[in-house]
């Protein structure tokens, strides 16, 4: 009787997933505006969308470091050059990937102006000065350059 009722909840537990999807109405206004509603509008062509279908955004953690001497700025720009004009040269799929992670770190730099990252010795969290998150997006925008071209 106990592994009946194992077997009745690990059913209802996978099967629960598809029956939590919901539909969800997006159109665009005369604006330009993109809309996302759960009911549908009225007098308005829109496209239904399932909940479980939508990709999530993606959310990550952006490690800072601490900013180099001006001194060694400029040997490591010429270093950081010749580096990604081989990695490019060597694999195009890291490149890319190097290129989506400068993309999405400097989204989340410039969309968030209070961010935290975790002390590499410690484990603990550590507000980000507005100094680091600066130089965190010159650095980025520098990476951005270098490999999405």
């Amino acid at each position: 009787m106990l592994s009946l009722r194992l077997l009745y909840l690990v059913s209802f537990v996978c099967f629960s997933q598809s029956a939590l999807a919901t539909v969800i109405y997006t159109w665009v206004d005369k604006d330009g505006v993109s809309h996302y509603s759960q009911q549908p509008p009225a007098d308005v062509d829109s496209k239904k969308v399932y909940s479980e279908d939508i990709e999530p955004a993606q959310v990550g953690y952006v490690p800072v470091k601490s900013a180099s001497s001006s001194s060694q700025s400029s040997t490591s720009e010429m270093d950081l050059a010749q580096k990604a004009a081989l990695i490019k040269e060597r694999d195009a799929e890291q490149a890319a990937s190097i290129c989506e992670s400068a993309k999405h770190s400097l989204n989340v730099l410039n969309t968030y102006q209070h961010l935290h990252r975790k002390d590499a010795d410690t484990g603990e969290e550590i507000v980000i000065t507005e100094e680091e998150r600066l130089a965190q997006i010159e650095k980025n925008e520098e990476r951005k350059q270098l490999f999405c071209q």
